[in-house]
């Protein structure tokens, strides 16, 4: 199998307004305010739209590249070159629309990425520069999740599926998860497979180079051909590095499969695993070839790799002004991008490199067949929801915090209202009150769902590109995971605000008005919480759903019939009454409560009328006749409300499909790179600072395992101390403890058990004086996004 990249070239259509602040501010990006702007230019011009300057920034230009299986190639480069566009352009994975253009084409086997029925995701894997990951998943779930949506079996097109000891074995190799072993211990995993991946705040799991490695080895489970890794070596330390990329190598020339890792600043070891090498420069090729030649085609152009510095960083700085030092003749000119890639065009590997282009496909061209190459998603709609409602369920399952949170929470509530409405039955006009509250405390619960759901929307845009569902196989098992949280909000809330108010059960009613009054409470949780998942879907990040959330509350607060009964409401509004769920289920209550046959005397007033008629006609809960509402009313409420619940599932699925927002964008892509003067007159201050000697002695750190009671012992007896004055240097492997002995240390751990010692100038360590002297700067950044460098830093 080989692949071909001809003349790819990818271009960013800018609009830029004159005047427009480097930083996005409210009145820069405010629609309703950018409307005005618009509106003041027309009066003031006559012309409508404000005058934009259009630039064309090209990112990649005139790429053409052939990769073979059973090798594996390095892309080198300054950050800002092009190599993770150059990436996702090979995995199909880039944004393309009338103002991001792609050109060339992409082959493998001389098939290009538009051939049908061909699945060209399913061909090529892309993984990311950024950990997307279940924090509450172990390991192996995590891993064995991705192989069960993608190959859901070790069977293949081309074994016989009829032979009675090929069914043995693949059923054998099934039971044992025998892929997913093997990528763990391959990456060095199996130790930690059934720990939780956790993540940099709440939930503690493993550490940042092993999320890494979880994260390389949940795509090596699918079996793609072609892999692509964007600095896969990010958080992670050069050992380790070394080690994935050297099984990488050696499982893509078992497999015949093809790597292309994009690294920054790999150590010499670590490059000397790769068998080719791609030096990209301002979105261009300045050199593709073997790793063995890459130093000898750049010296016999001038240049000198110094004795005392890595071949990698020494690529990478020859296309920068930089470069010019590296030159053995300081009198010759430093080259340009553009003379760079002249050279490499005219040199025998540049020359090589066109004639395989222009000549015939000459290599192995097997025809990709299977299944899990053609069809985009190897299991049934049906198996595909069941995979993702079974992971959906024990992440739910698994956040304690959470779900003891809700129970506690509707417990209390029930007993706060409960008591201050204690037997308060008798009064119409406060039933009605408990109900609309009832309603509304169940509203607001289901909001909180909203949050959690975009904080993960990053793994479904991963694992949706990458083919591992259909979108609404995923959206159906999510709703049904949800079901468990309406359930306990029906149960416990509302059996304590039933009993405790003494709404209808006796004299004349049945216990049947109580379970209809739970089914009322826990069709409403659900319907809300399936409601407010669109605005996961939609908006761009927690704020904005919080903003829009509460004016979605507010509507349907005002148009429930409580707040305005429904016959005063104008005729212009009365179709947000008739299409709001809150509406509808709080006037399924009230005719559950006052149609229950308790209410059936009838009023002093008028003998033919009975009193819960007579109530629900003085609420406004009438038809258009004068009329109250009937019995049936209620399931209507119930029918109306699964309706609602299936449009809004549909809904989340078409904005699921249609809207991707950007997840892990640094605001740093919109400001612009300005050269500054700096005065170069050195100021010297001195700042008296005390001197601090930090001594641990026998420091043990033990944690509970996250899927059982054992307990595991992470710091084992540690002893050192660090010098005023001198810089000192903690080392280890990913995984062998350096965060967590720096966390102890700093007083960061909230969980587990410490023991040991330290001790501050022969102090012992006391937590509000040692807060005060000491900093810590954490693994992983956590910075305010809106906020600028200054701004940070001030």
């Amino acid at each position: 199998m080989g692949a071909k990249k001809r003349d790819g070239g990818d271009e960013e259509e800018q609009a830029i307004e004159e005047d427009r602040p480097h930083i996005p501010t409210v009145a820069s990006s405010a629609k309703g305010i950018i409307f005005l702007r618009k509106l003041a230019h027309l009066f003031r011009t006559g012309t409508y739209s404000i005058s934009q300057k259009t630039e064309t920034k090209v990112i990649m230009d005139g790429v053409n590249l052939q990769f073979k299986s059973g090798k594996m190639y390095l892309v080198l480069g300054q950050p800002g070159c092009g190599k993770s566009t150059l990436l996702k352009i090979i995995a199909n994975n880039l944004r393309q629309d009338k103002d991001h253009v792609v050109g060339g084409t992409v082959s493998i086997n001389n098939v290009e990425k538009s051939h049908k029925p061909l699945c060209w995701t399913n061909l090529v894997s892309y993984i990311d520069q950024i950990d997307r990951l279940h924090s509450l998943l172990t390991v192996k779930e995590t891993c064995d999740f991705a192989f069960q949506c993608r190959l859901s079996t070790h069977m293949r097109a081309t074994m016989p599926a009829d032979d009675p000891d090929v069914r043995k074995l693949v059923e054998k190799l099934d039971a044992e998860d025998w892929t997913v072993m093997k990528v763990l211990d391959a990456m060095g995993l199996t130790r930690v497979k059934d720990t939780f991946v956790g993540d940099d705040s709440k939930v503690r799991g493993v550490s940042g180079g092993e999320r890494k490695r979880v994260t390389v080895s949940e795509m090596s489970c699918i079996g793609a051909p072609v892999q692509c890794l964007d600095e896969m070596s990010t958080g992670l330390d050069a050992a380790t590095t070394f080690d994935i990329v050297r099984l990488l190598g050696e499982t893509c020339r078992v497999a015949d499969t093809i790597k292309v890792v994009s690294l920054l600043q790999p150590p010499p070891e670590t490059v000397a695993l790769f068998d080719e090498l791609i030096l990209l420069d301002k979105g261009k090729i300045i050199y593709s070839g073997p790793v063995v030649e890459v130093v000898d085609h750049f010296e016999n152009m001038g240049y000198k790799l110094p004795d005392r510095m890595d071949p990698a960083d020494w690529l990478q700085d020859l296309p920068t002004k930089d470069g010019a030092d590296f030159l053995v003749d300081k009198n010759q000119t430093h080259l340009s991008t553009e003379e760079f890639v002249q050279k490499f065009m005219a040199s025998g590997k540049g020359e090589a490199l066109r004639e395989q282009l222009q000549a015939p496909w000459m290599g192995n061209l097997e025809p990709i067949e299977g299944k899990e190459y053609t069809q985009r998603y190897n299991n049934s709609w049906f198996k595909s929801m069941r995979i993702a409602f079974r992971r959906e369920l024990l992440l739910w399952w698994r956040d304690k915090y959470q779900l003891y949170a809700r129970i506690i929470q509707d417990f209390l509530m029930g007993i706060i209202v409960g008591t201050v409405f204690w037997q308060s039955h008798a009064n119409p006009q406060t039933v009605l009150g408990v109900l609309f509250q009832s309603l509304f405390f169940i509203s607001l619960g289901a909001m909180l769902k909203v949050a959690p759901q975009i904080d993960v929307r990053g793994v479904f845009y991963k694992q949706q590109d990458a083919n591992f569902y259909p979108t609404g196989a995923f959206v159906m098992g999510r709703s049904l995971a949800a079901l468990p949280t309406s359930v306990i909000d029906a149960v416990v809330y509302g059996t304590i605000i039933y009993w405790f108010v003494g709404l209808a059960h006796n004299e004349g009613a049945t216990v049947g008005n109580y379970f209809m009054f739970l089914l009322l409470v826990l069709v409403t949780a659900y319907c809300a919480g399936l409601a407010f998942s669109i605005f996961s879907a939609t908006v761009k990040d927690r704020p904005s759903a919080q903003a829009y959330l509460s004016i979605a509350v507010v509507v349907m607060v005002l148009f429930s019939g409580f707040t305005v009964q429904p016959d005063v409401i104008p005729n212009y509004w009365i179709w947000v009454y008739w299409i709001n769920m809150f509406a509808w289920m709080l006037r399924a209550l009230v005719v559950n409560e006052y149609q229950s046959g308790k209410y059936s005397e009838p009023i002093s007033t008028d003998p033919y009328v009975e009193e819960g008629e007579s109530i629900l006609v003085r609420f406004g809960f009438t038809l258009a006749d004068g009329e109250p509402f009937g019995y049936v009313w209620t399931w209507y409420g119930i029918i109306f409300s699964v309706g609602f619940c299936l449009i809004s599932v549909l809904a989340s699925i078409v904005f699921l499909n249609r809207i991707r927002h950007a997840t892990g964008l640094s605001l740093a892509a919109h400001v612009q790179e300005e050269d500054e003067g700096f005065d170069n007159e050195e100021e010297t201050i001195e700042f008296p600072f005390p001197q601090a000697n930090l001594t641990f002695k026998d420091i043990h750190y033990t944690v509970t395992a996250s899927t059982s009671d054992e307990k595991l012992e992470l710091l084992k007896g540690i002893d050192g101390y660090i010098q005023a004055g001198k810089m000192t240097a903690l080392m280890g492997s990913s995984g062998a403890g350096k965060t967590t002995l720096m966390d102890v240390l700093a007083l960061r751990k909230s969980s587990g058990e410490i023991e040991g010692e330290v001790c501050l100038n022969g102090h012992l360590q006391e937590s509000d004086s040692f807060r005060r002297c000491a900093g810590y700067v954490e693994q992983f950044d956590t910075q305010s996004p809106q906020l600028t460098i200054r701004e940070t830093v001030t």
